[in-house]
């Protein structure tokens, strides 16, 4: 199945903010983010995940990069809180009683350096850490 998705770099004094997903066979931290619902754009969707995965109220500040995946196509965008509430763990309305999302955390930018999509925002951003 093809389902576009969008994610966020959101970073705070040298901190990016991540979702920890846990399944059955392993757990993985990620950016914040989802698939587009049908007529939304990427930075509707990004704006919307993250209010549903960390409970923020977010403006796009830029578009960072393209990449693929297994459902297709996937946008990254710089985005930033419209006010200084902490993010608060939130949860995957199509998933229900069986949530993946299990945690929310700032990670320092230098020791997540290595994750795919970290290194790309890193990369688009022009950031060394």
């Amino acid at each position: 199945m093809t389902r576009p998705r969008a994610f966020a770099a959101i970073i705070k004094n040298n901190y990016i903010l991540m979702t920890k997903h846990v399944y059955p066979d392993g757990s993985f931290w990620t950016l914040p983010g989802g698939g587009l619902e049908a007529g939304e754009t990427y930075e509707d969707a990004v704006i919307r995940e993250v209010k549903e995965e960390v409970n923020l109220d977010v403006e796009v500040v830029d578009y960072l990069f393209t990449g693929r995946y297994s459902g297709g196509e996937e946008r990254c965008f710089l985005v930033r809180p419209i006010n200084e509430k902490e993010p608060v763990l939130g949860c995957d309305p199509e998933l229900g009683d069986n949530q993946t999302l299990k945690e929310v955390k700032w990670h320092p930018l230098e020791s997540m350096k290595d994750d795919l999509h970290v290194a790309k925002v890193l990369e688009a951003m022009k950031l060394i850490v």
